[in-house]
């Protein structure tokens, strides 16, 4: 089932695999920039009725405790609407600045890379 979201309004390109969606995340994230990929997100997972969504963070060189606050909230939304939500290529500095700071992504399924990650769901 394509998505009925028009391309403008999507903040990054979703690509199917199998019932699983990948959300390949290759833009500095902003609290903007987030909101906006938390209703894609959820808007594409009631569309296309996938049982995961995979956020390959890999190209993220920033994720502070908004962006964190904010993705949890969507794994915990998507976890609701049936969906898992696995989270993977968080980069050594990323993951340094969030044990600095005491953030835990929660509701994620944590991974190494996409290939650990597609193992998952």
């Amino acid at each position: 089932m394509k998505s009925t979201m028009t391309h403008k309004e999507r903040v990054v390109p979703t690509i199917r695999v199998g019932d699983c969606l990948l959300v390949p995340i290759q833009i500095d994230l902003d609290d903007k920039t987030v909101e906006q990929l938390q209703a894609q997100l959820l808007a594409e997972i009631q569309e296309q009725r996938v049982r995961a969504v995979i956020l390959d963070v890999r190209m993220v060189e920033v994720i502070d405790s908004y962006i964190s606050y904010t993705l949890s909230e969507t794994a915990a939304m998507a976890r609701l609407m049936g969906c898992r939500t696995v989270i993977c290529g968080i980069r050594p500095p990323v993951a340094l600045t969030l044990a600095q700071m005491g953030i835990e992504l929660q509701g994620f399924l944590v991974a190494r890379d996409l290939e650990h990650a597609l193992t998952l769901v």
